[in-house]
């Protein structure tokens, strides 16, 4: 008995895990090939957060990316995955943060922002994002892509690792371009 209550503890306190930030709807864009990304990460800089940023360590944000064919009275098929790392590090002597964008853990772009709200902004907003090629992929094919966020780790009751990360959140479901 003192086993299954140790273990439905142990899941309370790993739900709690689950952070308060949430990641908006998504919008879906395409450019030929590729299909493009925008959305939000709401509610990401709490006080755990802002302590890492201001401490001066890398402190990162990883976005998951699935691309998914979408089946309807089936599991959807996983077709590919990415990632974007957005990592910042605060210079106390120049007041600065540096941000880098990893997609794939290939570096894609710097950048150096002074105010706290622009840090927020430059961690948080991602736009017309470039994540997939679609091509190859039958136009016949219903896709959609899935989003989730990890916003780092903590411990529960002082012992077990627990990742920070929102819920998945679905795009709306779109086609790939068609043979011209």
């Amino acid at each position: 008995m003192r086993a299954k209550l140790a273990l439905l503890g142990f899941f309370l306190f790993a739900s709690q895990a689950l952070g308060e930030a949430k990641i908006s709807e998504i919008k879906i864009g395409l450019d030929g090939d590729r299909v493009l990304t925008t959305f939000t990460l709401s509610d990401a800089f709490d006080r755990r957060f802002t302590e890492r940023v201001d401490s001066g360590l890398p402190t990162s944000i990883l976005y998951r990316f699935v691309l998914d064919r979408d089946r309807k009275r089936w599991w959807d098929q996983k077709l590919r995955e990415t990632t974007l790392e957005v990592v910042a590090t605060y210079d106390a002597v120049s007041r600065a943060y540096t941000v880098h964008y990893k997609l794939n853990d290939k570096l894609i772009e710097s950048r150096t922002v002074r105010e706290r709200k622009a840090l927020e902004e430059a961690m948080t907003r991602v736009e017309q994002l470039p994540v997939f090629s679609v091509a190859g992929l039958p136009h016949e094919w219903r896709l959609l892509v899935k989003v989730g966020a990890e916003l780092g780790s903590r411990t529960v009751l002082s012992l077990i690792p627990v990742t920070i990360s929102t819920d998945w959140r679905e795009s709306p479901k779109f086609r790939a371009p068609g043979v011209p």
